[in-house]
């Protein structure tokens, strides 16, 4: 073999070649099928009601902090959900007789959410309302309008709106100013005849949903139409949502919501909401990419949640790829895990040119995911294109393909067997010469897997599975409440933390990693407090009477204390007798017990000289304090994890105790300056108005000199 052996990659770490419909990289880079909304139990939705449905305008919106706002057009009322508490509201609060006040509505339609305040179509009062967050204050009318019934907001907080009575789209500012501009390019296209629905993506491309037409149209920033989306025959597409690059349309016709894929030149159909069939007067998605879907005209909808499904299929295009001048390519094969219901498709197509893309008619469906070109592509191989079909029948489970490789001649095993078996019938392209391939095939499958050896010790790169082994190499523990990319990163720092482990800022590091909480750390060192002199000498403030003497006990001498003090002048221990001694003499008792502060002869003694001073700091040495909020570790089970990493954490030899800090203040007790206690500053001014009786103003004593009624300095009268 004159060449070594070339070979061609679908995949670049995280990154895929080629083009994607339907597909996208998991936590892993991975390629499987993308995920959409489904319902949180399982169980579809399927109302019964006869088709085609009729295609009406409702409101539904997600707000700031799980917020969610939901219009019952029915009854002329809003609806406010906090997704934190779960409470509701109603507005208006209860029916009011003057129709038209601010707050109140009629025929409410569409609902959309700008960075301060709900916008609100009030179709019935030919007006758009603001209410101010958060507490819903109606604070600004925009009554320029016949019927707004369709409401959208861009990333740049301009409002785009569909007036049913004049049948146009039109742009403004959140205040209420037309963009002139957009709306006459929008005007002169001439392609909306009856708008119903409009949304905007991320890019600020305009998406409408003309029912005249029954197509929908997506606008460019400036009011240019790009395309329309590719629906199916017949469809009466209705209300619309967007969510990254994916477009969610209500199809009246089927009572599906069909999934498509915009960006600026195109846009494809790439499959239907899992679980749904019905009517849909409005949509809304969610930050976390939740759908809401309504039904009808009142304040029923439905939530299905983000990423809970897979697609039903999905298609990734690659190619071409050049072997090189006079080389072609020999064999292809994908690297895949395919689960029980689901099925991933293995094309190919080759020519001599490049020049043009495969007909349809060009692909060549291989039956195994490890091929030999030879015995599907007869002629050129020069030049190849790959394509994979992903597919599901189960919305729960996806295939994945992990790597897609074409790879050039390599070297021929009929060169290391006796000359004998180059001379037989079976020529180059027969059963022996195949055999041989496919032997090496396996072989260089071994070869790859030791290739990637290094990236096993990578941690971008490792399955997500094998993340807490790969920690194990450093003694890391993953938190249980980090995702994989945070597991990830941490793996990529074990050596930084590991390397501090043990000190103040690794305990506190290693609490919010396990728990979310960041603890703040006290040493017992910076409680200590010993006079010095020269300093301020404030008794338990910024000095303490030691337990002990700093030299630990000392005996005094009885000899020299004989006088002064009796119990001082006994012996501390008998001296022993000599059995000359008088044999009738009184038998020897024991010494008494010499008390001296608190050490006992006998039962404690001097300190040692490297322990002289260690009572001013025993008992604040090696030991600290872990301080957290109560209100975030109101878990019994948080707590019992806190004790638990600070226990594996913490040097052998310390002491510690556990805070949890309450709303409360006890001098000597809780009230540490800047950490559960700080010093309040001046308070704020009071402005007229606002003031409030008993709690930011208070009324003065009698003795307080009142304008009108005393005497200021007992010498000038106001009247």
């Amino acid at each position: 073999m004159d060449f070594p052996t070339a070979h061609a990659l679908l995949r670049d770490r995280h990154h895929w070649r080629g083009s994607t419909l339907g597909v996208a990289p998991d936590d892993d880079g991975d390629l499987a099928l993308a995920r959409i909304p489904a319902p949180a139990d399982g169980k579809g939705v399927s109302i019964a009601t006869s088709l085609p449905y009729t295609r009406e305008v409702s409101g539904i919106a997600a707000g700031p902090c799980q917020a969610l706002f939901v219009a019952d057009t029915a009854q002329d009322r809003l609806l406010f959900i906090d997704g934190q508490c779960n409470a509701q509201a109603w507005l208006p609060p209860a029916p009011v007789n003057w129709t038209g006040a601010p707050g109140t509505f009629k025929t409410l339609r569409a609902l959309a959410c700008a960075a301060d305040a709900l916008l609100v179509a009030d179709s019935g009062n030919a007006r758009i309302q603001s209410l101010a967050f958060a507490q819903l204050e109606a604070n600004l009318t925009c009554t320029a309008w016949s019927e707004p019934i369709s409401l959208a907001i861009d990333s740049k907080q301009r409002v785009l709106v569909i007036d049913a009575a004049t049948k146009t789209l039109c742009r403004m500012s959140v205040s209420g100013k037309a963009d002139a501009a957009f709306n006459a390019a929008v005007a002169a296209s001439g392609r909306l005849a009856q708008p119903l629905f409009v949304a905007c993506d991320s890019d600020n491309r305009v998406l409408v949903a003309d029912v005249q037409h029954n197509e929908v149209l997506v606008f460019d920033e400036n009011g240019a139409v790009l395309h329309s989306l590719p629906g199916t025959a017949g469809w009466l597409p209705g209300a619309l949502a967007t969510w990254g690059a994916q477009v969610y349309v209500a199809d009246a016709s089927s009572g599906v919501i069909a999934v498509f894929m915009n960006d600026a030149t195109t846009a494809r159909h790439i499959g239907t909401i899992s679980g749904w069939q019905g009517p849909v007067t409005a949509l809304a998605v969610g930050a976390d990419g939740t759908l809401y879907i309504k039904p009808g005209l009142d304040a029923l909808f439905y939530r299905f949640v983000g990423d809970a499904a897979y697609l039903a299929s999905g298609i990734v295009n690659a190619g071409p790829f050049d072997a090189g001048e006079d080389r072609e390519w020999e064999r292809t094969f994908a690297e895949s895990v395919v689960p029980a219901g689901t099925s991933v498709a293995f094309e190919v197509a080759t020519a001599n040119s490049d020049a043009a893309p495969p007909a349809p008619g060009d692909w060549v469906l291989l039956p195994a995911p490890d091929a030999l070109l030879s015995r599907f592509t007869p002629g050129g191989r020069r030049f190849a294109w790959l394509r994979l079909t992903l597919a599901s029948t189960d919305s729960t489970v996806t295939p994945q393909v992990r790597q897609a490789r074409l790879a050039t001649a390599a070297e021929d095993y009929l060169d290391y067997l006796p000359l004998t078996y180059r001379y037989n019938d079976d020529g180059p392209d027969g059963f022996l010469s195949r055999w041989l391939r496919l032997m090496r095939s396996e072989f260089s499958r071994v070869e790859a897997q030791l290739d990637d050896v290094p990236r096993v010790a990578d941690p971008q790169f490792v399955p997500a599975e094998s993340l807490a082994w790969l920690a194990q190499w450093f003694g890391l523990e993953l938190p249980q409440i980090a995702d994989d990319v945070q597991r990830r990163a941490l793996v990529a720092r074990a050596v930084t933390l590991m390397a501090r482990r043990g000190t103040p800022q690794s305990i506190a590091t290693f609490v919010e990693l396990h728990t979310g909480i960041e603890p703040v750390i006290v040493e017992g060192f910076t409680d200590r407090r010993i006079w010095v002199l020269g300093q301020n000498s404030l008794l338990d403030f910024d000095t303490r009477l030691a337990p002990l003497d700093p030299l630990g006990m000392v005996v005094p001498d009885p000899a020299r204390e004989a006088g002064c003090c009796p119990a001082a002048a006994a012996p501390i221990m008998a001296e022993p007798r000599s059995p000359c001694a008088n044999a009738q003499a009184a038998p020897a008792q024991a010494a008494p017990v010499l008390a001296i502060g608190r050490a006992v002869v006998g039962e404690s003694g001097p300190l040692a000289e490297y322990q002289i001073g260690l009572p001013l700091f025993a008992e604040d040495a090696y030991r600290f304090c872990v301080v957290v909020d109560a209100y975030r570790a109101a878990d019994p089970q948080i707590v019992q994890e806190i004790r638990r990493i600070v226990e594996r954490e913490k040097p052998a030899h310390t002491d510690w105790r556990l805070d949890l800090i309450a709303p409360e203040l006890r001098v000597g007790f809780q009230c540490r300056i800047g950490i559960d206690a700080i010093v309040g500053g001046d308070p704020p001014p009071l402005a007229l108005g606002r003031a409030r009786l008993c709690i930011t103003s208070h009324l003065p004593p009698p003795d307080v000199a009142r304008i009108g009624s005393a005497t200021l300095d007992g010498s000038l009268s106001l009247t």
